[in-house]
């Protein structure tokens, strides 16, 4: 499945966010939790849960939570890599503190096409890391120079 071109821009935001606390954080995720972080109604969670369930990159147990499934895991790792390359830009190029890097990749990542990312990454050297010190995943599609 093609999931990226599938996913809004509202699934990807969950995806990411269920990626950096269950298995970057170690943590179990509710749909109480994600509700609080995005300020949405449990309903609203719930909906966008199941159409993640349906797209088969995540399994959903009402009231114990969810986990990602490893097609969830690969598509929320590309989500990320595009997240945290765009940190790289704004905190080296326009020297925006980590923080405000993060806000500002965060309004953008969805949009930014895969050659665009790969484009920064090269230009970059393919960091490793972003200015919140995370993983940057590597992509295949990324020719790695030298």
């Amino acid at each position: 499945m093609k999931a990226e071109a599938a996913l809004t821009e509202t699934e990807t935001k969950y995806l990411m966010l269920i990626y950096r606390k269950q298995v970057e954080g170690s943590s179990d995720v509710s749909t109480t939790s994600i509700a609080k972080i995005f300020k949405v109604r449990p309903a609203t969670v719930t909906e966008v849960l199941r159409n993640l369930s349906k797209k088969r990159l995540l399994v959903h147990r009402p009231y114990r939570g969810v986990e990602l499934t490893e097609e969830g895991k690969r598509e929320a790792r590309k989500l990320l890599r595009k997240h945290r390359i765009l940190e790289v830009l704004f905190a080296d190029l326009l020297k925006y503190d980590p923080k405000s890097a993060c806000k500002e990749a965060s309004k953008l990542d969805y949009h930014a096409s895969m050659e665009l990312i790969n484009t920064i990454c090269r230009t970059y050297g393919h960091p490793t890391s972003c200015p919140c010190k995370k993983t940057i995943f590597t992509d295949v599609r990324c020719k790695r120079e030298g």
